[in-house]
């Protein structure tokens, strides 16, 4: 497996256009909006123990949902997919429209896919396929609608530490 050593190294360019076409994709069939995110680490300083990372990564996650304004999509129906490369993990967070139809249990799939791709050693190949399963996922709750417009950048968003 690959180690990566920051954000940036994460993606080639190439990549990075491929995960920014599949996103346009899965956006054409709904009015939900996803944003990937790769961040050097979720944290200011190294975290050891499993618990700690985990609350850490969703901690970043929630912060990162509202500087993206995710949150101020129009029926709430955003997601992140926020991959940490030091904590070797991975977060999807929703808008709050689609947890109320959506059940929770969903998203650890999306997650799965994103890391058996970085195992794998195609990264954008998972988070492409995360991409599409939510898509399909947003387009059975939220089709598009007759007045829908691309409410964020489908651009894929490189952050450090913080």
């Amino acid at each position: 497996m690959k180690i990566y050593k920051d954000a940036l190294n994460f993606l080639s360019g190439e990549q990075r256009k491929g995960v920014e076409d599949a996103i346009a994709k899965a956006e054409s069939m709904t009015s939900g909006e996803i944003r990937v995110l790769i961040v050097a680490a979720s944290s200011v300083l190294p975290l050891f123990n499993r618990k700690d990372r985990k609350i850490a990564l969703r901690r970043r996650a929630e912060r990162e949902f509202a500087k993206l304004g995710i949150h101020n999509t129009r029926d709430r129906t955003g997601v992140l997919i926020m991959v940490s490369i030091e904590e070797r993990m991975v977060q999807v967070l929703a808008g709050s429209g689609i947890n109320s139809v959506v059940p929770e249990n969903t998203w650890p799939s999306m997650v799965r896919c994103i890391v058996e791709g970085i195992k794998s050693g195609d990264p954008a190949g998972g988070i492409s396929a995360a991409v599409a399963g939510i898509g399909k996922v947003l387009s059975e709750h939220f089709p598009v609608k007759p007045d829908d417009t691309n409410e964020l950048s489908n651009e894929v968003v490189f952050k450090g530490r913080w």
